[in-house]
């Protein structure tokens, strides 16, 4: 079996953490969960950096549709994904959580830190 963890490079010092849990300012029902996104200061310039080098690698992007708000309709965008791996919640299916650990793209041009900026 092939260990891809040795040639893992993190894009960001730290993870991003995710939950998914019951939408407290919901009370007509239409949207019962929230998402949370929590990122680490320190992994804020290096996420930046991951997102810019993500959308300029062709072979990353794909076609997708999202809402367009102006136009109160979905439209076609080219983008990408970010995906993380995740837990159920003490809920169940009510609740999640998770984190969003990327690898570091092989065009990356930079390893900008918030240390280099400030």
């Amino acid at each position: 079996m092939a260990s891809f963890q040795s040639d893992f490079q993190a894009a960001l010092p730290f993870p991003i953490k995710w939950a998914v849990n019951e939408n407290k300012f919901d009370s007509d029902g239409k949207n019962p969960l929230s998402l949370s996104v929590f990122v680490p200061a320190e992994s804020a310039f290096t996420l930046a950096q991951f997102l810019l080098d993500t959308a300029e690698d062709p072979a990353k992007t794909k076609t997708a549709k999202v809402w367009d708000y102006s136009k109160n309709e979905e439209v076609e965008v080219q983008g990408f994904y970010i995906n993380g791996k995740g837990k159920p919640g003490r809920d169940g299916d009510r609740t999640s959580f998770g984190s969003i650990n990327p690898a570091k793209p092989a065009n990356s041009s930079s390893n900008l830190k918030a240390e280099d900026i400030f």
